[in-house]
């Protein structure tokens, strides 16, 4: 059994700009056949978008957009009406979708459902014992599109972990290793968090409790941050000092609203094992 990440999503304000500034600092890439008439057209008939006499198509200019870190496909997608904003789900991908059903159904609270059809990545949609959503993805099962028909490639900056906050982190542990077979790396005795990998990247399951946001907005149980690999910090900090120069509207890092109640979510995102740096998108994730 052989899974991997191979995706994640984030319900956007203004999915051009967060895309422009992932674009900018981390060099996430849409498709490399995204820009030809062919494949635009066919966007168009899967959306039900126009052509037009130029061959192109009539798309609203804030929409989604799919980039990758050159393994991972992020979905910036469109925020709509009755959807929270910020990071929303993430997707896998499997050798044999029957072969994890089948498994799935040693756990009879978990239901799947299929994705509609112009859906460039996803087969199914499905979630674990605590309700956290996921889509499910074989090669070869679906005419996947974008981003992930383009090559893996090697680059400095990558996305090396996310994390979520969960009830019951050992619970989540043994369902994910159980059904889709990710490796539980090493850690120390006092860690109350689980850390499974497809070799790549890391999934964080960390304990969830209200009174960690003590003196701050709570958050609910679910996507916490993503975690990125960096060739040099030093450099990558000038980086966004530039950008925020360049553009402080529309690329710059979230403010916070009030310092003190965001010490309390830095707090929490510097107790991440793996962090050197933390700061929000422009959207505040």
């Amino acid at each position: 059994m052989a899974s991997k990440f191979k995706h994640i999503g984030i319900m956007s304000q203004n999915a051009p700009r967060l895309f422009k500034f992932y674009e900018c600092l981390f060099d996430f890439r849409k498709s490399s056949a995204e820009s030809s008439p062919d494949s635009e057209a066919e966007y168009a008939k899967a959306f039900g978008y126009t052509v037009l006499g130029s061959k192109r198509v009539a798309t609203p200019f804030d929409r989604t957009i799919i980039a990758s870190d050159g393994n991972i496909g992020v979905a910036f997608n469109r925020r709509r009406p009755g959807y929270n904003g910020g990071l929303d789900h993430f997707g896998i991908e499997v050798d044999d979708l029957d072969d994890t059903f089948n498994r799935i159904k040693k756990y009879p609270s978990i239901d799947i459902v299929k994705r509609p059809s112009n859906r460039p990545f996803a087969d199914y949609s499905t979630h674990d014992p605590e309700g956290h959503i996921f889509d499910l993805m074989q090669p070869g099962k679906k005419d996947i599109k974008g981003v992930w028909l383009d090559p893996n490639r090697k680059q400095e900056r990558s996305i090396k972990h996310f994390t979520m906050r969960v009830m019951n982190p050992e619970a989540l542990a043994e369902f994910y290793i159980d059904v889709y077979g990710f490796k539980e790396e090493e850690k120390a005795l006092e860690d109350s968090n689980f850390y499974l990998t497809d070799g790549t990247v890391t999934l964080v399951l960390t304990p969830w409790k209200i009174k960690d946001y003590f003196g701050t907005e709570h958050k609910a149980p679910g996507m916490d941050h993503v975690g990125f690999k960096v060739e040099n910090l030093e450099v990558f900090k000038k980086d966004v000092e530039t950008l925020r120069t360049a553009d402080p509207e529309w690329l710059a890092p979230k403010s916070p609203n009030l310092e003190a109640e965001y010490n309390v979510v830095l707090g929490l995102l510097q107790s991440c094992r793996y962090g050197q740096h933390q700061l929000p998108d422009p959207e505040g994730n």
